[in-house]
């Protein structure tokens, strides 16, 4: 990171300079469009959905109303609240054989998005599970009128507003049961920000004692983004509602218990091949009891159940397994679906079913693929069928398990690659695996790593594929995006995964599949860091990276050509100054006999000298122990900052699933800086890795496979020498980091056979403007006049936002200087594709 930093404050300087200079990089390639390279699957670019920043509810699904069926605070069978923390049910974890002390997020509010405008009168709710309407849904609100003075309100205010169009029609549905006291009537009234009345309607009578099932239609006068809905009541007496749901007319395709059309559409935009569901972190849950439970979002959308996220909100279940297949059809993207293989989440608490049990779990996963590709003969088919769709879906992915590792997985992931091959051949089946191993299982289909890193990363590993072995399975890179460092999505980060996809693309016969992670963000609800697209209740935005995802899979060739070079040179630069330490990841390990040659002199490093550790540290003869089994402990010596030294100690591993943490250049407040993880991964691989916040972030260049025994004594050897830092274990060479200047330039080329055009695509993320000089060769004939799309910004930093949400968007031109041999000059901070119409 601090190299990154390094490398902005540089080109920031210059961005400076460029208004008064005319100073360009230049460089020479040559595309050769004889030499033809991979070729691009068109599964290449898809999109992924994950139930993570209301994306689903108060994103993508165009339900209106918060909490429409009063189930929200329902909790998973064994957990409990204590004020605003979710406690989980207390399980071992299988990798760390430890319970983990993890909370999440929960509501105090007695009612999650419903309120009572009383004025003068007097009036009270609750929730109540008395008479359900479904017994999967049970839970429903009880309102109670003692005195009347004037109408009391039942209010919704959506999710943070509801977005109304002047004109449009909106669909309300209420499951209502009044008392036989209840001598009034129900007014469903739609209310502007300002308090004006929009829309109203009568529901009409209603019978009482038991529940009445009433659909109305209101109109909007006027345009409003933070309206409210309110159920007016105008009698003393109870009544209860099971159900109260708001829905626009127009939905995507005009679906029933569609999605929001200009969500829908800007993904659309993205002409996804293929769509990943239902996620993500989700298919474990917090533990199995919180697992998403597909047959439970079939059906009535009144009935769902739903389920607590643990993003820290309620998930309706409403866009569904039906719901998420209609939209995959509707755009002509294939399905994935991701299974569940009987374990919860192993970053949380890590729970697994009994071996008894994973018929129940393989089961599940059949029953879902039957769902979508089981004639109407089938049990699931008949009951798509009877949802309204008797022809199948495009199910043609599905993945094993989602983010799972270790042992137990492998073992489990060829019990379900088996059954699922044996039955449907045809279907592409993933595993969790990276591109280092695929551990103990026989064999898979695809792997799919994912990258949340920093730009350096991005920056310096478009060739880390170049190397990768062919033949056993293909890669989809599921999970990817620059999320560290970068605000909330900048154009640096937007360039640099501009910069990987030339390295991706180019290596289109191993990797065939990508997406971005994650998709969809409501502003007012950001789970994690850094997401794609973001809305609010009446708008939806891009950042620059969304942008960058567009143009590459509107412009992507039949095939890679050959290029002499891909990227401008990267320079040595000098690892900053800083200081050693160790750490672990959910390990207990051990290290001794520490010392530091620097100069010619050998300096003994006091295990009690701290300048900064997280864990539970201990040192007893001579022996510094990290007993907990916390994720990113560490502790930082004092008494050394350099980058000329030799590092020496021993060290072993005591229990848990990782290796040890060897950390040099640790500065910026011991937050910054480097390290060597040792056995990393599950104990599979050691890498180096950039240390970001206090805590190990984006893998840096490439890996070696290695396993460390338990309680075996390793002599460790850390040398540094200015640019380059080297790891040594037993004597023996492992591996080495060479810090280095980012290139700040990247470049790929294909050829699309339908409209016979070169494409070259040009990352410039520096400060300047990039001059190339581009020889075609293997071409008869090249029109001059050809279309160039570029993304350009005036400075890295540059974001797009509500106010201006295309200050960063592709733009369209002629260019009328195309040929054989041509010049062009690629914009600073931009990332441009060329298409040359060329013969061969």
């Amino acid at each position: 990171m601090e190299k990154m930093k390094r490398i902005l404050n540089f080109i920031i300087a210059l961005a400076a300079l460029s208004a008064c200079s005319t100073n360009t990089f230049n460089e020479k390639i040559t595309i050769n469009v004889d030499e033809k390279g991979a070729a691009l699957a068109p599964s290449m670019y898809g999109i992924f959905f994950e139930e993570i920043n209301s994306a689903g509810d108060g994103g993508l699904y165009a339900e209106l109303l918060k909490n429409r069926s009063f189930e929200e605070l329902e909790m998973p069978k064994g957990y409990k609240a204590e004020g605003d923390k979710l406690i989980p049910n207390q399980v071992e974890n299988h990798l760390t054989h430890r319970v983990s002390s993890q909370t999440f997020k929960w509501t105090t509010d007695p009612v999650p998005g419903w309120s009572l405008n009383v004025k003068t009168s007097v009036a009270e709710m609750k929730l109540t599970k008395e008479n359900p309407a479904f017994k999967t849904a049970p839970t429903s609100l009880k309102v109670t009128v003692k005195n009347i003075s004037n109408p009391v309100q039942l209010i919704n205010s959506g999710f943070w507003g509801i977005g109304l169009l002047q004109g449009d029609t909106y669909h309300l549905r209420t499951i209502v049961r009044p008392s036989a006291n209840y001598k009034g009537t129900i007014i469903a009234k739609l209310i502007s920000e300002k308090g004006d009345l929009l829309a109203s309607v009568d529901l009409g009578e209603l019978k009482a004692n038991q529940w009445n099932d009433i659909s109305k239609d209101l109109v909007s006068s006027a345009k409003d983004s933070k309206a409210k809905l309110a159920l007016e009541l105008n009698s003393t007496g109870t009544i209860s509602f099971d159900y109260v749901s708001l829905f626009p007319e127009k939905t995507f395709n005009n679906r029933p218990n569609g999605l929001r059309k200009d969500v829908a559409e800007i993904l659309v935009g993205l002409k996804p091949a293929f769509m990943r569901w239902p996620g993500g972190c989700v298919v474990e849950g917090i533990s199995l009891e919180n697992r998403f439970e597909w047959k439970k979002t079939l059906g009535d959308p009144a009935a769902r159940p739903g389920e607590y996220s643990l993003w820290g909100y309620n998930n309706t279940y409403g866009f569904g397994y039906y719901e998420f297949l209609q939209y995959c059809e509707d755009i002509k993207a294939e399905g994935m679906f991701v299974c569940n293989v009987g374990l919860g989440c192993q970053y949380r608490m890590g729970d697994v079913c009994s071996n008894e049990e994973i018929d129940y779990y393989l089961d599940d996963c059949l029953d879902a693929i039957e769902y979508a590709l089981g004639d109407v003969s089938t049990e699931w088919g008949a009951i798509r069928a009877a949802a309204g769709h008797p022809q199948t879906f495009p199910l043609k992915y599905v993945e094993i398990g989602n983010e799972n590792h270790g042992e137990v997985y492998d073992e489990r992931f060829d019990i379900f690659y088996s059954a699922i091959k044996e039955k449907y051949p045809q279907l592409v089946l993933i595993s969790n695996h990276g591109i280092n191993g695929t551990g103990k299982i026989k064999q898979t289909d695809m792997v799919d790593p994912h990258y949340y890193v920093a730009p350096d990363f991005f920056f310096g590993a478009t060739t880390l594929f170049d190397k990768v072995e062919r033949g056993k399975y293909k890669v989809y890179v599921g999970e990817y995006a620059v999320n560290s460092g970068v605000g909330n999505g900048n154009m640096l980060a937007a360039l640099s995964e501009a910069a990987f996809i030339t390295g991706m693309e180019r290596n289109g016969d191993l990797i065939t599949m990508t997406s971005y992670a994650p998709l969809l963000e409501n502003c007012n609800n950001q789970c994690w860091p850094v997401n794609l697209i973001w809305l609010n209740s009446d708008q939806v935005m891009g950042r620059s990276s969304y942008y960058v995802q567009k143009m590459s899979a509107e412009n992507m060739p039949t095939y890679n050509v050959a290029l002499d070079k891909t990227m401008a040179v990267a320079k040595p630069a000098p690892i900053p100054a800083g200081a050693v330490g160790f750490g672990t990841w959910e390990t207990h390990a051990e290290f001794k006999d520490i010392k530091v040659t620097q100069n010619g002199k050998v300096i003994e490093i006091n295990p009690d000298s701290v300048a900064t550790q997280r864990g539970e540290w201990h040192v007893i003869d001579g022996v510094l122990s990290q007993t907990s089994m916390d994720q990113a402990t560490r502790r930082i010596f004092s008494g050394l900052l350099g980058n000329q030294f030799t590092l020496e100690f021993k060290a072993r591993k005591m229990d848990g699933k990782e290796g040890f943490f060897v950390y040099f250049s640790s500065n910026k407040n011991n937050r910054e800086g480097f390290g060597f993880n040792v056995g990393g991964w599950n104990n599979t691989i050691t890498a180096v890795q950039n240390v970001l916040n206090g805590s190990p972030s984006s893998q840096l260049g490439g890996s070696v496979k290695q396993t460390l025994e338990l309680e075996k004594w390793y002599n460790v050897k850390v040398i540094v020498q200015n640019t380059k830092a080297e790891l040594f274990i037993d004597d023996e060479f492992i591996i080495a980091y060479e810090n280095t200047t980012a290139a700040l330039q990247f470049y790929a080329a294909g050829y699309d056979d339908e409209v016979g055009e070169v494409i070259v695509k040009v990352v410039n993320a520096d400060s300047t403007i990039f001059k190339m000089n581009i020889a075609l060769e293997g071409v008869s004939d090249v029109v001059k006049t050809g279309k160039v799309v570029t993304l350009s910004a005036d400075n890295p930093n540059a974001e797009n936002s509500f106010e201006e949400p295309k200050k960063i968007h592709p733009v369209d031109s002629d260019f009328q200087g195309f040929g054989k041999k041509f010049d062009y000059e690629f914009a600073p901070y931009s990332f441009t594709i060329l298409r040359v119409k060329a013969s061969k």
